[in-house]
């Protein structure tokens, strides 16, 4: 349940502009402030996973690792997504509240 929560809030940050695709906008937009959250498929490499980890914890922005490329494509309405930032501020609060302080 709260897997479809979090995936519906994320289609719905898709449709306000909320988010930005692909490893490198996402490593900008957490560089600049601008990402509140990040979310990286399960079946991304280790390598994507150890970075954005690192990038996360350093810039202070949460990490979050579900689903897989062709679900988080799915629910973004592309054919698959590995690496997405959610940038909405609002938005980012309610995927917090889902999920609570610890994933």
């Amino acid at each position: 349940m709260e897997n479809e929560k979090f995936f519906r809030m994320l289609g719905l940050a898709t449709r306000m502009r909320g988010v930005v695709f692909g490893e490198g906008a996402a490593r900008d937009s957490i560089k600049s402030g601008k990402a509140e959250i990040v979310i990286v498929s399960e079946d991304a490499s280790d390598n994507t996973k150890k970075r954005f980890k690192n990038s996360c914890d350093f810039y202070g922005k949460r990490l979050i690792i579900c689903g897989d490329r062709f679900l988080l494509g799915k629910y973004t309405g592309r054919t698959f997504a590995v690496v997405v930032a959610v940038t909405d501020k609002n938005i980012a609060k309610s995927i917090n509240d889902i999920f609570g302080e610890e994933m």
